[in-house]
């Protein structure tokens, strides 16, 4: 994956969405080893859990296996820039989804996470995540007929 660098104003205020987002679509797609091109190799992710260095976010991140699927919906994301770090917060709604006595089900995680990003060299990355959950909830989803 290409690393997201800073080249304008407009692009360095656009980073922390994009990264977001970006983070969506490599855990959605299960491309853990994507991680590095958006998380130093010292990030953290703290919250229910303690998980230091980026391997061991990767390896973490194996746990997924366990749901058919995920999709992360990322909504609001605001924060500030002083200097080259940047501190905000990223709302989402993660859902899981998985069988269950033979039947679809899914379950959605309300998550805030509270961000740093840090440029260097001109490139943005994650330096950190806080994982708040606020809610969740598990619903048998509907087939297509």
């Amino acid at each position: 994956m290409k690393q997201t660098t800073i080249s304008s104003k407009l692009s360095h205020l656009l980073v922390p969405s994009k990264l977001s987002n970006l983070y969506a679509s490599i855990i959605d797609q299960r491309q853990f080893s994507s991680l590095g091109s958006i998380m130093w190799d010292e990030f953290s992710m703290s919250g229910h859990f303690e998980i230091n260095g980026l391997e061991n976010f990767i390896s973490a991140m194996q746990q997924l296996e366990n749901y058919q699927s995920t999709m992360h919906q990322i909504m609001n994301v605001h924060g500030e820039w002083k200097e080259n770090l940047y501190t905000g917060r990223t709302y989402c709604v993660a859902s899981h989804m998985f069988d269950e006595d033979g039947k679809p089900h899914k379950l959605d995680m309300g998550i805030i996470y509270s961000d740093v990003i840090e440029v260097r060299d001109g490139t943005a990355k994650f330096l950190s995540r806080v994982f708040s959950s606020q809610w969740q909830k598990t619903d048998t989803l509907d087939t297509p007929e």
